[in-house]
C-alpha cells in the first residue's frame, strides 16, 4: 500500500474519537466521506480496523499494533512543518489538547479559555480528564500537547515540573458556623462532613495528610468531585475541605463561609508534563508560556 497522509489522518481521528461522526467533526469533512476512506483502508490492509460498538467504534488488533506508529509519523510530520512556520496565536486555527486532572480543570480553564478568546479567538482549546496515572504514549503521540496533575511517579521520557502550589480551607455553612465563631478542632470533628474522593490514586493525597495530623471528619457524604461539594454542604449544614482556590471560587455563590482548617495540612503541587521533542514547537512554546503567565497570578493574587 502506497502510503496516503488523508487516510491516515482519518484513521487517527477515528483511532482518538472512537466515533466516526466525531471523527468527521474534527476533521472538517462529511461523515461519508470518513467512511469512505476507512472502506479504502479496510481494503488495503485486510483488516475490519474498526467495529461497531455501542457508543462508536472501537478498534482490533491490528488497529492497536498500527496507532502508534501512525500517531508518531503525523506528529513529525507535523511538527517538521510547524517548526518551518512562525507561530501567531492571532492568527492561528490549531486546536490545543490537555489532559488536566479535576483540580487543575476548575482552577484553570477559566482563565485559560479567557486567555485563548483574547490572544488566539480562532484556535481550538479541548480539554479532556487526566486519569490518577499518565501514559506516556498520550503526549509521546501527539494526541494531547501537555498534562496537567499530580505525578506521583513521573514517566522519564517526559518533561514534568512544578507549576504552582496550593493548599487547604473549609467550606462551612452559615447555621453550622454563625458570625463570630471559630471552627476550632472538637467543631471540626463533629460537624457532618463531605468528603471529595476523586477516583484512584487521586484521593490519597488528603486522607495521608488528615491521617498524619489525627484529625477526623465525621464522613457524612462522599463525593467524586470538587464541584459536587459545595452545594451538598450549603444543604447538609455541614463543612468540606477542599483546596483554598476552590473554596475561593465555590463559597460566596454557595453561601458558605470560607475558613481555616484547624489544623495545618501544608500544601500540594500542581505540575506540567509534556513531551521533549515539543521543545522547539514554536505553538507549544506559546502555549507553555501562556500556562505561566496564568498560574504567575495565582502566586501575585491577581
Amino acid at each position: 500500500m502506497t502510503p496516503d497522509l488523508s487516510l491516515l489522518r482519518v484513521f487517527h481521528a477515528v483511532m482518538e474519537e472512537r466515533n466516526v461522526t466525531a471523527a468527521a467533526e474534527r476533521l472538517g469533512q462529511s461523515q461519508s466521506t470518513v467512511s469512505a476512506a476507512l472502506s479504502r483502508l479496510r481494503e488495503a490492509l485486510g483488516d475490519e480496523l474498526f467495529l461497531r460498538a455501542r457508543y462508536g467504534v472501537e478498534p482490533t488488533e491490528k488497529a492497536l499494533a498500527l496507532a502508534p506508529e501512525i500517531a508518531a509519523g503525523l506528529a513529525q510530520l507535523e511538527q517538521a512543518f510547524r517548526a518551518a512556520e512562525p507561530f501567531d496565536p492571532a492568527r492561528t486555527t490549531r486546536r490545543f489538547r490537555l489532559l488536566l486532572g479535576p483540580y487543575a480543570e476548575i482552577v484553570l480553564v477559566p482563565d485559560l479559555a479567557a486567555a485563548f478568546a483574547e490572544k488566539a479567538p480562532r484556535a481550538a482549546l479541548e480539554i479532556a480528564p487526566l486519569g490518577p496515572d499518565l501514559d506516556p504514549r498520550s503526549l509521546a503521540g501527539r494526541a494531547f500537547d501537555l498534562a496537567i496533575g499530580r505525578f506521583h511517579a513521573p514517566p522519564e521520557d517526559l518533561v514534568v515540573s512544578d507549576l504552582f502550589e496550593d493548599g487547604f480551607r473549609c467550606l462551612v455553612a452559615p447555621r453550622a458556623l454563625p458570625p463570630g465563631a471559630t471552627l476550632d478542632r472538637a467543631l471540626y470533628e463533629r460537624l457532618p462532613h463531605v468528603v471529595v474522593a476523586p477516583p484512584g490514586k487521586w484521593r490519597t493525597g488528603l486522607h495521608k495528610r488528615m491521617e498524619g495530623t489525627g484529625l477526623r471528619r465525621n464522613t457524612a457524604v462522599v463525593v467524586s468531585h470538587f464541584l459536587s461539594a459545595p452545594p451538598a454542604v450549603a444543604r447538609l449544614g455541614g463543612i468540606a475541605t477542599v483546596p483554598t482556590r476552590v473554596a475561593t471560587m465555590t463559597a460566596a455563590p454557595y453561601g458558605l463561609r470560607d475558613v481555616a482548617v484547624p489544623v495545618e495540612l501544608g500544601a500540594f503541587p500542581s505540575q506540567i508534563a509534556w513531551h521533549p521533542r515539543l521543545r522547539r514547537d514554536p505553538g507549544h512554546a506559546w502555549l507553555r508560556a501562556l500556562i505561566a503567565e496564568l498560574v504567575a497570578g495565582f502566586t501575585t493574587g491577581r
